[in-house]
C-alpha cells in the first residue's frame, strides 16, 4: 500500500519529531537525575562533613542523631526522582542501601540511648556500614552520580 504524496511528508515529520522526543527526554531525563540527585547529595556531604567528631564517649548519640537528620533529609531529597529503565535499577539500589544506612544508624542510636558501650557501638557500626557504603557507592557510579557516591 502506498500512501499519497501529501501524507509522506507530515508522516515523515511525525517519525522525527517521534523519534527525537524520544531520544531528547531520555537523555534529558538521566541528566536530570544526575544533576538533581548531585544537588541533593552534595547537600547531604556539607551537613555531614560540618558534624565535629566525637572526642569522647558521650558525644556518640549527639554525633548519630545529626548523621541521621542529614542522611533523612537526603532521603527526603531523592524521594521525588523517579527514573526508569536500567538508570531506575541502578538508582533504586543505591536508594535502598542509603535507605539500609540509614536503618544501622538509627540501631546504634538505639543501643547506644540503652546504655550499650559507646566504643563496641562504634566498632560495630563500622563493620556493618563498610558493606552498605560499597554498594550504595557502586550503585551511585553507575547512576552517574559520584556526589552520592562519597555521601
Amino acid at each position: 500500500m502506498r500512501l499519497p504524496r501529501r501524507c509522506a511528508p507530515a508522516l515523515l515529520l511525525a517519525l522525527a519529531l517521534a523519534a527525537a522526543g524520544c531520544g531528547a527526554s531520555s537523555s534529558m531525563s538521566a541528566r536530570a537525575l544526575r544533576t538533581d540527585a548531585s544537588r541533593v547529595c552534595a547537600t547531604a556531604t556539607q551537613q555531614l562533613n560540618a558534624i565535629p567528631t566525637p572526642q569522647v564517649p558521650s558525644q556518640g548519640a549527639s554525633f548519630l542523631r545529626r548523621g541521621i537528620a542529614a542522611l533523612r533529609l537526603e532521603l527526603a531529597g531523592l524521594s521525588s526522582l523517579r527514573p526508569r529503565g536500567e538508570l531506575g535499577v541502578h538508582f533504586g539500589q543505591a536508594r535502598g542501601a542509603t535507605e539500609q544506612e540509614l536503618k544501622v544508624l538509627r540501631s546504634s542510636l538505639k543501643g547506644l540511648q540503652a546504655g550499650n558501650d559507646p566504643i563496641v557501638a562504634f566498632k560495630t557500626l563500622q563493620t556493618q556500614l563498610a558493606p552498605l557504603e560499597t554498594q550504595a557507592g557502586a550503585a551511585w557510579r553507575a547512576v552517574g552520580a559520584p556526589a552520592c557516591a562519597a555521601t
